[in-house]
């Protein structure tokens, strides 16, 4: 296998992309809610009010709902009822500011011309007309965001999802994100090369990256991505922990046993390929420490093609290689609530949890209740399936 393949794979971009975007918008939305339980449905986070009391223009958002044909379906009449209530929550708080229009689109007429030219989603019905139930958002620039779709099984983000919206219409330029990483395929803009998670993320922000040189970070960075970085000097690490205490918006991957930078992944003098990623006492000021092992979940291997001494290609559970179902996913964090699929890993890494400081950590994603760690430096190389039982020792 290539090294590329030992990093987060394809179905774990959704949780990179919502992060950063999560990470954009936590100055104005710290302390939404996302659990829209009957005692504070209606209750505006502080983060959501303060975005809706500072909007520099007004911002329009136009809620569209097929009545007729939604009231045949419970779940999406009593959604509706909740969605409608929750914008008038806004408007009280937005005042003038925020316009709130509702559209009830009929069959050829010219406001199903409007909400399908907005990329609003027709949903058949079968003998009925079809459903339309999501969300057209604008600015006097004429900019449109849209939700397609107002999902009921949604509802634990549906603040979040609106005041995303609503922020991004009042700061109409991408939010820029600033790349620090050591593998090959994390440089650039993302624009054409790049690993996967780089283009995607290109998508929706200016990415830009930081060389390994550097001595400042830009000053337009809105969120500094950092992704096994390189070995950094007294003064680079002066320059995160600045712009971690300033801006507040930092994501940051680091790995005990990176596949990648051991092969043609790395960009940087074989000399400086390493398998472990730290940011040295940066992460000791959070009192946050990176265990020295990778992780090993056999509930959850994922199965991979090995050959035997006798030349047969056969499929084993590999444990380093995690496969991670929805059960085990934060279901109340924006970051996870989303996720439907699987999310796999390869030889990830973990906190030393006897030496987690005093920050707040929520908890996303979690293993089975009898992983493994297994030795850095032997996760990192081609480990067999069979050799990682071997060291396999249930926690």
């Amino acid at each position: 296998m290539s090294g590329q393949r030992y990093i987060l794979v394809s179905s774990a971009l959704a949780v990179v992309i919502f992060v950063l975007g999560n990470l954009l918008f936590q100055s104005r939305m710290d302390g939404a809610r996302w659990d829209f339980t009957a005692g504070n449905l209606y209750t505006l986070s502080d983060g959501t009010k303060q975005s809706l009391r500072n909007l520099s223009e007004p911002v329009e958002l136009t809620f569209v709902y097929t009545r007729r044909v939604g009231q045949e379906y419970p779940a999406i009449r009593s959604y509706a009822a909740r969605v409608r209530e929750l914008l008038q929550a806004y408007r009280g708080v937005a005042g003038s500011d925020l316009i709130i229009r509702e559209i009830d689109p009929s069959p050829f007429s010219r406001e199903e011309d409007e909400v399908i030219d907005a990329g609003i989603s027709a949903i058949e019905t079968g003998e009925n007309d079809p459903l339309y139930f999501g969300l057209i958002g604008r600015n006097r620039v004429d900019d449109v965001r849209v939700i397609p779709f107002l999902s009921p099984d949604s509802e634990a983000t549906v603040e979040y999802d609106l005041t995303r919206i609503i922020t991004r219409l009042d700061r109409p330029n991408p939010p820029v994100v600033t790349v620090l990483s050591s593998l090959r395929g994390m440089q650039g803009d993302g624009r054409e090369e790049g690993y996967f998670i780089l283009r995607e993320a290109a998508k929706s922000f200016e990415v830009q990256s930081l060389p390994a040189d550097f001595v400042s970070i830009p000053d337009n960075t809105d969120v500094l991505f950092i992704a096994h970085p390189p070995e950094l000097t007294e003064h680079q690490l002066y320059l995160i922990d600045q712009f971690i205490l300033t801006q507040g918006r930092a994501l940051i991957m680091l790995d005990p046993a990176s596949k990648a930078s051991t092969g043609a992944g790395s960009v940087f003098d074989v000399r400086e390929k390493r398998t472990r990623s730290d940011l040295a006492r940066i992460s000791s000021a959070y009192g946050i420490t990176l265990a020295d092992d990778a992780v090993a979940d056999v509930a959850h291997a994922l199965p991979v093609s090995v050959e035997t001494d006798d030349g047969r290609v056969v499929t084993l559970q590999q444990p380093l290689f995690i496969s991670t179902p929805r059960s085990l996913m934060n279901a109340g964090d924006v970051v996870t609530a989303d996720l439907s699929r699987t999310v796999n890993f390869g030889a990830p890494g973990a906190f030393a949890n006897e030496q987690l400081g005093k920050a707040e950590f929520e908890l996303l994603i979690s293993t089975g209740s009898n992983p493994s760690l297994i030795d850095a430096d032997a996760a990192a190389r081609d480990m067999s399936p069979s050799e990682v039982l071997d060291a396999y020792e249930s926690r």
